[in-house]
């Protein structure tokens, strides 16, 4: 538990310092956000850096997050990889895992996991009146799981980084 601990704390310092100079990324057409801040606004809860670590391939973001601090983040690995991070949050509900699914401590409020179909697994939790999802679809092959593997796993990893961000 404190090997976890400080991994998340060493990911979330790397990543703050990571965000403070990497390059920024543009909002798609249509954002509400003010064209002087879309030029310079990254994703607020992950690096792109952070997302290529957890997918294993070098991603390009797409970001579209309003002043409110609602939106979403995809992390779409390239080239031509079908790999892809996304991260949303809203203050509104937002699609949960279905009942029966994998409880999880330590991650925001009432955090769920799920899995839909063999490629994509999902988290979705709260944090005080913000609702969040991390999703990951990945067309790798996937190795079994040992129980020392699950500390490591990128999906928990990301969904704590963006939960300890809303805070």
């Amino acid at each position: 538990m404190l090997n976890r601990l400080a991994f998340s704390l060493a990911l979330m310092s790397a990543s703050i310092a990571a965000a403070q100079y990497s390059a920024p990324t543009p909002a798609p057409s249509g954002s509400k956000m003010s064209s002087e801040k879309a030029a310079t606004a990254g994703c607020p809860w992950l690096t792109e850096g952070t997302a290529a670590t957890a997918l294993g391939v070098d991603v390009l973001a797409t970001v579209n997050v309003s002043d409110s601090g609602e939106g979403v983040c995809k992390f779409s690995g390239k080239p031509s990889s079908a790999d892809s991070l996304e991260i949303m949050v809203s203050k509104a509900s937002l699609p949960t895992c279905p009942e029966g699914s994998r409880e999880l401590k330590g991650i925001g409020n009432e955090a769920m996991r799920c899995t839909h179909g063999h490629v994509v697994e999902m988290i979705s939790s709260r944090v005080r009146d913000l609702h969040f999802t991390v999703t990951i679809t990945s067309h790798r092959q996937k190795n079994d799981a040992k129980a020392d593997e699950l500390q490591n796993d990128p999906l928990e990893q990301v969904a704590e980084q963006v939960a300890g961000s809303l805070y």
